[in-house]
C-alpha cells in the first residue's frame, strides 16, 4: 500500500540521499549470487524513512528476508522515493533491484521499452478517492472548467484522469502535475478543485470536511494495484528470485491477514492516526495470497486498456502476456 506523503521536507530529503546511495555502489547488489549472497536493493515509497505498508510488515516481521535468503538474498537495502515514477526510473537506471510501485509505473514501464519482469502483484482491489476543496464542488461534474492534480506517471494520476473520463470531462478539467504532497496544499489553499488520495488519508480528509466526489469502488472492475517489478537481467543473474519474491509476498499478506489488528495498529502508528480510521480505510480484500490473481490481473487490464487509450503505452500489449512471460523466468 502506498501511504500519503505527510512531511515533504523528510520525505524529499530521504529520496535524494537514497538515490545518492543506491547510484554510490555502497550496499548495491552483489555481482553475483555465490555463497556470501548479494544486498538486495528495493525502492519503494515511505512518509518516514523505514519501509511502509505489507512491505514494511514483512520488514518488521524478518518474513522477507528469511523467504528470499532462498534465493541469496543476505541483506535488503531500501531506497525511499516521492512515487512510484521516481521508483521505476531508478530501477531503469540500475540504482534500485526492485520497484514496488502502484499499477500505473508498473505498466508504463513494460509499455514504454523497458525489459522489465512481473514479479507480483503485492496488493489489489484498491480504491482511490477524488476528494474536492472545501467550499469548491461537490460532485465530479462541477469540475468541468476547474483543475485537478495529481503527480504525472502515477496511480493517482491514472485514478484521476479515469474517473474523469467516464464522467466525460476528460477535456473540460485540467490535471496538473503535483506531487501529494503539494496537491494537497494547493487543495487546501483552494488553488485547485480536486486530487485523489486512497485509504486512510481519504477518510481523514473526509472527516475534515472536505467533499468525496468520486471513486473507483463505485465503478465495476476499476481499483488500484500493486505491482512489484525488476530488470529482466536481474532475475536472470538471480535464479529463482521470483519464485522467492512471490513467496515472500504470500508469506507476508497472510500473515498481515492472520494477524489484521496487529498490523493496523502498527500502520496507524506510522500514519499518526487513530487504529479506528486505519481501520476504515484498509480494506483486508487487497491483500492477494497468491501471485497473480485473477481480479488483480483483471484490473491491471482495465488500467492497461485506459492507458493505451490516452496515448501513454507506446508498445501495446496484454497484461496475461507478461504474466506468462514473467513466469518464465523462474527457475
Amino acid at each position: 500500500m502506498k501511504k500519503l506523503a505527510r512531511a515533504v521536507a523528510v520525505l524529499l530529503a530521504t529520496t535524494g540521499m537514497a538515490v545518492l546511495a543506491a547510484c554510490s555502489g555502497g550496499g548495491s547488489s552483489a555481482q553475483s549470487s555465490g555463497a556470501e549472497g548479494y544486498t538486495l536493493r528495493i525502492g519503494t515509497t515511505s512518509t518516514t524513512g523505514t519501509p511502509a505498508g505489507n512491505i514494511g510488515w514483512g520488514d518488521k516481521k524478518g518474513i522477507l528476508k528469511s523467504d528470499l535468503a532462498a534465493a541469496g538474498v543476505t541483506n535488503i537495502k531500501y531506497s525511499y522515493f516521492q512515487s512510484g515514477a521516481d521508483i521505476v526510473s531508478a530501477l531503469l537506471a540500475g540504482a534500485v533491484d526492485v520497484a514496488a510501485v502502484g499499477d500505473t509505473p508498473g505498466l508504463s514501464s513494460k509499455g514504454n521499452g523497458g525489459d522489465v519482469t512481473l514479479l507480483s502483484l503485492d496488493s489489489y482491489n484498491e480504491d482511490m478517492w477524488l476528494v474536492g476543496a472545501k467550499g469548491g464542488p461537490t460532485t465530479i461534474q462541477g469540475l468541468a472548467g476547474k483543475s485537478v492534480a495529481a503527480a504525472t506517471g502515477t496511480q493517482r494520476d491514472r485514478s484521476i484522469r479515469q474517473l474523469l473520463d467516464l464522467a466525460g470531462l476528460t477535456t473540460r478539467v485540467t490535471v496538473s502535475n503535483l506531487g501529494t504532497p503539494q496537491a494537497l496544499a494547493a487543495l487546501k489553499s483552494g488553488k485547485i478543485a480536486g486530487t485523489v488520495l486512497g485509504g486512510a488519508d481519504a477518510y481523514t480528509l473526509t472527516q475534515q470536511g472536505y467533499p468525496v466526489l468520486d471513486r473507483l469502488s463505485k465503478h465495476k472492475g476499476l481499483g488500484g494495484v500493486g505491482t512489484d517489478v525488476a530488470l529482466k537481467s536481474f532475475v536472470s543473474k538471480h535464479p529463482g528470485f521470483e519464485k522467492a519474491w512471490q513467496n515472500a509476498i504470500v508469506s507476508i499478506n497472510r500473515d498481515i491477514l492472520g494477524h489484521f489488528d496487529d498490523y493496523l495498529t502498527w500502520v496507524s502508528q506510522l500514519d499518526g492516526i487513530s487504529v479506528a480510521l486505519e481501520r476504515k480505510g484498509t480494506d483486508r480484500k487487497t491483500f492477494n495470497t497468491e501471485p497473480y490473481p485473477a481480479a488483480g490481473i483483471a484490473e491491471l487490464q482495465t488500467s492497461l486498456d485506459f492507458l493505451e487509450k490516452q496515448g501513454d503505452i507506446k508498445k501495446p500489449y496484454k497484461v496475461a502476456d507478461w504474466v506468462a512471460e514473467s513466469s518464465g523466468d523462474q527457475s
